[in-house]
């Protein structure tokens, strides 16, 4: 956006410069510049809100991702005390055949 003010103010004053002769065809490049100023920021207007809604879909993602890893460390708690349940169920039975074999 510089640059277009810089190439308007070197328009300008080449117009000066040139005693304001023939300001048409300046007049007409400083429209052109105009316009084409006006297309860039509607274009990085619309890449910002592309960005913000990215932003918003990455932050989302993150959110669900670790929703996700906190059920699955409790479903891996629970996988573990169900197994150490099983171990010592299985401990306790061996014990009881271990009595009743030696009777």
């Amino acid at each position: 956006m510089s640059t277009v003010l810089k190439v308007i103010a070197l328009a300008s004053f080449a117009a000066i410069a040139s005693g304001c002769q023939n300001m048409k065809p300046l007049e007409a490049d400083v429209a052109m510049l105009k316009t084409q100023v006006g297309s860039l920021q509607t274009d990085v207007d619309s890449l910002k809100q592309g960005a913000g809604a990215t932003a918003q879909a990455a932050a989302d993602a993150q959110r669900s991702a670790q929703a996700a890893s906190s059920k699955a460390d409790q479903a891996l708690a629970a996988a573990q005390a169900a197994d150490h349940k099983a171990d010592a169920v299985d401990e306790k039975l061996d014990r009881m055949f271990k009595k009743s074999v030696s009777k």
